[in-house]
């Protein structure tokens, strides 16, 4: 259940750290015009908003000492165009950065969910399925908080710039003064960020191994229920909140610590601003108007240092998320089409397994070991031997899951690794032990294998598999909703709608993994029945623990630490002593008690 794991702060650290900002950038790259148009938009909207302390000057020099209402009135005019046009720009700002923002979660979510499409079984046995959910749902997530607020920072920064240039104008010795602390401000912004990236990084990872112990526990839940463990598995998951409500907390501190400082440098910017600007009005080297536009623009300088304190928190967060994609996208798929692949149509099935070798490690005992076997178009070849002997590593390594480390498989002539993924596999049908449905209807689950299927072709399959009859009861027939993994049906009933669905895509190859090991005798009687008119003309490789359901294969090939000890045919391998006989006189003295 929830497995408790330790996280290496050095190590975790190290490892995003080799994520260059050159591929983080690459992540949005595809969105420069739409952010070249937020920017025009964002410099037009400051370089507006930038005027309205020069007209308080006008208004304190000018119209106060004059009581000129000509020249107010049209200060007044002159603003209210200004509120208006900065409203129409702000509408068209959050419109572009909106649509950027969507634009992106959309994109990467989907770039993601194609590249884990790619990826091996392998990957999948040593990555958890919550911290892959956590990727591209919570990560994508905070990149595009990020990128928001990475937006209004580039606007706030450009405001910096030219307020910087507007006080040098007004007064280039108070803006000397008061440009002191700006350097003190970002190195103060430079030492948070990277203190708060690095506990950013290990709350995430926190977060996403809770993800993945949640996912775990909720797959689970009959297990945890059957052992009465419900307390055990909620101290469990508290015991793992706890770091995080410590690590959330920590950061919320640095961030405060931050704002700390930030405040008190705001404090000593705006005194010195008051300090100095007493002693140029008393010499008379500026007016009353001019200190007072200076201050405030002193005041509108420190708001974009302010929201880049304010949001250092999101940019760390952001930072991790992209690092964590990075990560994930940069995994090179172990199981690769070549260059130029064949795109077989129907294939005849003929197979073709020389001299294989593999081990699952480089450095690991070999799995299979010089198998060779040849399986003739329609023949059906049964695999059978103890746990650990290979079968299921056979099917696997003809469904081109894994690769060979030796030897070649050949299909119809053809080295299966230069062949197409989605032409070969479409060639092929599997019927597993522990089928999986899909939580939709009774119609989508049958046609998975083939979407364009007619309503004609579905019922004809169903009809097949032996489970017709029983959909016709359900309330809503075909419509029926199964559940998640098919919970509302027995075993029986999955694994014959499994073979509808293997039916309807029509294979010219099959694959039964154990196909009626783990049901009851009527519901085996029933599925085996299925699997008959399922496997009539078609190559098939049964990987069998029941011996009595393989006495009509073809030829029976007995499997041994990856090695062929024995082949034949039921008859022939039950008149000489070996391993199939053991095998088959054993399970027949323990069904006969």
């Amino acid at each position: 259940m929830l497995r408790e794991r330790k996280i290496n702060r050095k190590s975790l650290l190290e490892s995003y750290e080799r994520q260059p900002l050159d591929k983080i950038f690459a992540l949005f790259r595809p969105y420069w015009k739409m952010a070249l148009l937020t920017f025009f938009f964002a410099i037009a909207f400051n370089m507006i908003g930038l005027t309205v302390p020069w007209m308080l000057k006008i208004a304190i020099d000018r119209v106060l000492p004059n009581a000129d209402y000509l020249l107010f009135s049209l200060l007044c005019a002159a603003m209210l165009t200004i509120y208006l046009c900065r409203c129409l720009l702000r509408y068209l700002l959050s419109c572009t950065v909106d649509y950027t923002g969507i634009r992106f979660v959309v994109d990467v979510r989907q770039r993601l969910f194609k590249h884990l499409q790619s990826l091996s079984l392998r990957f999948y046995e040593a990555y958890r399925t919550g911290k892959l959910i956590s990727n591209v749902i919570s990560d994508v997530s905070l990149v595009n908080m990020m990128m928001r607020m990475v937006s209004a920072l580039a606007e706030q920064l450009f405001q910096l710039v030219l307020i910087v240039v507007i006080l040098l104008v007004l007064n280039w010795q108070m803006a000397l003064v008061v440009l002191i602390t700006l350097p003190l401000h970002f190195l103060n912004f430079h030492f948070s960020r990277k203190i708060m990236r690095a506990d950013s990084l290990v709350l995430q990872e926190k977060l996403s191994e809770i993800s993945a112990n949640l996912s775990e526990t909720l797959m689970g839940t009959k297990v945890v229920k059957s052992f009465a463990k419900e307390q055990a598995e909620c101290h469990r998951f508290f015991r793992n909140l706890r770091p995080t409500v410590q690590m959330q907390m920590k950061v919320t501190f640095d961030g405060i610590g931050l704002w700390s400082v930030f405040d008190m440098l705001a404090i000593i910017t705006q005194l010195a601003t008051i300090g100095i600007g007493i002693f140029f009005v008393q010499n008379r080297d500026i007016t009353i108007g001019e200190f007072v536009a200076f201050y405030t623009y002193v005041n509108m300088m420190i708001a974009p240092i302010q929201a880049l304190s304010a949001q250092v928190a999101t940019l760390a967060q952001g930072m991790v998320g992209a690092s964590r994609i990075v990560k994930l996208l940069n995994t090179i798929p172990e199981i690769k089409e070549c260059a130029h692949p064949i795109h077989p149509d129907r294939l005849t099935g003929h197979i073709e397994f020389q001299h294989v070798q593999f081990h699952y490690e480089p450095d690991s005992q070999p799995v299979i070991q010089d198998f060779s076997l040849e399986i003739k178009p329609g023949e059906k070849v049964a695999l059978v031997g103890s746990s650990g002997s290979g079968k299921s590593t056979l099917s696997n390594l003809l469904l081109r899951f894994y690769d060979v480390t030796g030897g070649a498989i050949l299909v119809d002539g053809y080295d299966v690794r230069q062949l197409a993924f989605e032409s070969y596999r479409s060639n092929i049908g599997v019927v597993l032990q522990e089928p999986f449905l899909f939580s939709g209807t009774v119609r989508d689950n049958i046609a998975y294998a083939r979407e364009d299927a007619s309503m004609e072709e579905i019922e004809h399959a169903a009809k097949m598999a032996n489970i017709s009859e029983f959909i016709k009861t359900l309330p809503d027939g075909y419509d029926t909703i199964v559940g998640e993994n098919g919970a509302t049906l027995s075993g029986g009933q999955k694994q014959r709608l499994a073979i509808a669905r293997a039916v309807l895509k029509n294979p010219s190859i099959l694959i039964l993994d154990e196909a009626t090991s783990a049901l009851d005798t009527v519901s085996e009687h029933v599925v085996q029945e299925a699997l008959d008119r399922l496997m009539e003309g078609k190559t098939t490789l049964i990987i069998a623990h029941r011996l009595s359901t393989i006495r009509n294969a073809d030829k029976i090939v007995v499997l041994d630490h990856g090695k062929v000890m024995q082949q034949g045919t039921h008859e022939e391998l039950m008149a000489t002593p070996g391993i199939y006989r053991e095998l088959y006189q054993t399970q027949t003295r323990m069904a006969s008690r």
